[in-house]
């Protein structure tokens, strides 16, 4: 009986984060659809931003409105695992992966696609 109640439990858990994941996704969509750059990057996580800002050699507000990422996308789908999350996105072959931490949900890589059979995601942004 106990177990039951254990994987019950679990399972709500896993929904309500899939749910958080979910928005912190379509929150960052939005802010890009909105051309604001800083609320865009609120939703990176510290590595993915200073990547960002290394790579472009812009601070991450200005640089993430010049990448060519799905403005105003929203979430289709959601999974977590454990202490990451993959939302697969309302455009075709768009994704995002995220880690969660101290702040809740935040992305580590966006505008993803399916690279080749076997091969990993293909990642406009990442950490």
């Amino acid at each position: 009986m106990l177990v039951l109640v254990c994987v019950a439990l679990a399972g709500c858990g896993t929904s309500a984060r899939d749910t958080d994941a979910a928005g912190a996704s379509d929150r960052f969509h939005a802010a890009l659809d909105d051309g604001d750059g800083a609320a865009a990057c609120r939703e990176l996580t510290s590595e993915t931003r200073k990547k960002l800002e290394r790579d472009e050699g812009k601070a991450c507000g200005e640089a993430i409105l010049g990448l060519d990422l799905p403005a105003g996308a929203t979430a289709a789908r959601a999974k977590v695992y454990v202490t990451t999350a993959f939302v697969e996105l309302d455009r075709p072959a768009s994704a995002v992966f995220l880690d969660e931490g101290p702040d809740g949900w935040k992305i580590s890589a966006a505008g993803c696609s399916p690279g080749a059979p076997d091969q990993p995601f293909d990642c406009e942004l990442e950490g």
